[in-house]
């Protein structure tokens, strides 16, 4: 496998249900050899060229989290894999392992090439951050595959929205609670109170850039939506080192 020099694909993995059904069409096979970025959890059950995060408690549980058990604590866990790159945030550079990058992030705001000194687009979501470091990554051309981007919600004639939650036994990942149980299990209030489209529109303009929704039952619509059967047609055939592609890659986020 050649050391990369232009990335033309990239897989980003959220945590949606609906990945559920690749496992069966033989999607790790797939995402071998490819920049693969893996979203919160999803580190745990495929290989990746780097996990990313936005949230310390996902990285390193507050005294809170751990009593509130809001997040699992998985920094042992962290600590064997080759690379992560998550939001500096919440005192999280304290606790920063070797393996591990930190970058500013932006909630609104989508800088493109000046993000390393601005902060990198997050919408509030892990997701959505994945989104804008792929896109630098790719030096905004190639093509990017979303998996498991649902954005699940209710109906709007199922919502209460005088007496309102927005948590529901609803399973909106594609792993149980008893498998990972964290805050975001059955959490659907962002989701349910933001348009997704709107979330997302910063890369819609990206002219060189074509995002694919691997999800047909995805509530984001401003994506192209395609099975994986499809997805699996249209994946550039090339492979990269991911040693090398992980070197690359930190040269790129670290600008040295």
């Amino acid at each position: 496998m050649p050391v990369v020099s232009k990335i033309e694909d990239c897989i980003i993995i959220g945590g949606g249900n609906s990945i559920k059904k690749a496992f069966s069409l033989g999607l790790g096979l797939r995402l071998q050899g490819k920049l693969v970025i893996a979203c919160n959890y999803a580190f745990r059950h495929f290989e990746h060229t780097f996990l990313t995060f936005i949230d310390r408690d996902f990285y390193y549980p507050s005294q809170n989290a751990i009593v509130n058990k809001t997040h699992p604590n998985i920094y042992e866990e962290l600590k064997t894999l080759p690379l992560i790159i998550g939001r500096n945030i919440n005192g999280v550079e304290e606790f920063k392992l070797p393996n591990t990058i930190l970058l500013n992030g932006n909630s609104v705001t989508y800088y493109r090439e000046q993000a390393l000194k601005k902060g990198f687009y997050t919408g509030n979501l892990t997701g959505i951050f994945a989104l804008s470091l792929a896109t630098f990554l790719m030096n905004y051309n190639g093509i990017i595959y979303l998996l498991g981007f649902d954005w699940n919600r209710r109906k709007s004639e199922e919502v209460d929205r005088k007496n309102y939650s927005g948590q529901t036994d609803l399973q909106i990942h594609y792993y149980s609670k008893e498998e990972i149980n964290h805050q975001g299990c059955g959490k659907i209030g962002y989701y349910e109170n933001h348009n997704p489209d709107n979330c997302f529109k910063p890369f819609i303009k990206e002219r060189d850039v074509k995002i694919y929704n691997v999800s047909l039952e995805s509530n984001i619509n401003c994506f192209e939506k395609i099975s994986y059967e499809k997805m699996f047609t249209l994946l550039n055939k090339e492979t990269y080192n991911q040693e090398e592609l992980r070197k690359e890659t930190k040269l790129m986020f670290t600008n040295k």
